[in-house]
């Protein structure tokens, strides 16, 4: 069981947010012997199959995999390029794993767009009124899960169909969306969510999610010993201040560092 990927979709239809928690499943891996009996291609910088459907390769398969070394694009790892690696016959017999391409950026954001669609489409084909709209998709592989908020906020999981939980998941990532996107200063509404690099991450059910912040702002202890609920509130560090500041996401205070 699994998560696979977090999408967040504003009111108007555009991505602002997507996370992807899962690796290319191999689908097929053949040693070949030149020359190559599939015709390649190269398409938006991933090498895909063209023509030569067999052994459990199909057309618009991409190239994972050469003899064990992973393949991101059009390079392998070690920086060579594909094609042209695959084109030498002093490199032969090769062993080429194929399966299905990661998404693109592009491809996310035009998915994100048709979601926004039929999720409109399926609240007007309701025979009730005031529906909800689409609140699971489900298939043999995975189940699409979404949440949309009173402001027309959508939360989209892709999970594996045994995944339990996924309810509670969604309004988790809308409370981590409310505390570390809507309570940063710096943050637009309705543009898109750019995580803080290299830290900032929350596990909890069965994944690891990256937190909503911005690059120049950090998580930190409350310098202004604000209580709510019983438990000090969270700040925020602003590094490009100097000297650096916090302000406190409760009473906006700043404080210095």
């Amino acid at each position: 069981m699994a998560i696979f990927s977090v999408y967040v979709v504003n009111k108007a239809g555009g991505l602002i947010y997507q996370l992807d928690s899962y690796a290319p499943r191999a689908e097929a891996e053949k040693t070949f012997s030149y020359p190559l009996d599939l015709l390649l291609k190269l398409h938006d910088e991933r090498v895909l199959v063209a023509f030569g459907q067999r052994d459990g390769i199909r057309v618009g398969h991409a190239v994972l995999a050469i003899n064990g070394m992973d393949v991101n694009g059009r390079y392998t790892a070690d920086g060579k390029e594909v094609l042209e690696y695959l084109g030498n016959p002093a490199n032969y017999p090769v062993s080429i794993r194929f399966g299905r391409p990661r998404l693109t950026s592009n491809e996310k954001l035009m998915l994100a767009s048709m979601f926004h669609s039929l999720f409109a489409i399926g609240s007007q084909l309701s025979p009730e009124q005031g529906s909800s709209g689409i609140e699971m998709l489900e298939t043999d592989t995975f189940k699409l899960h979404c949440y949309q908020t009173l402001t027309g906020i959508k939360f989209v999981v892709l999970a594996d169909p045994r995944q339990a939980g996924i309810d509670s998941l969604l309004r988790k990532i809308y409370e981590i969306y409310s505390d570390f996107a809507l309570k940063n200063p710096f943050y637009s509404l309705e543009m898109p969510i750019r995580a803080c690099r290299g830290k900032a991450t929350v596990g909890w059910c069965s994944g690891t999610w990256t937190l909503f912040t911005q690059p120049s702002w950090t998580l930190g202890p409350s310098w202004c010993r604000c209580f709510v609920g019983g438990r000090r509130q969270l700040c925020w560090l602003h590094k490009s201040l100097q000297p650096p500041r916090r302000l406190c996401s409760n009473c906006s205070a700043w404080q210095w560092c």
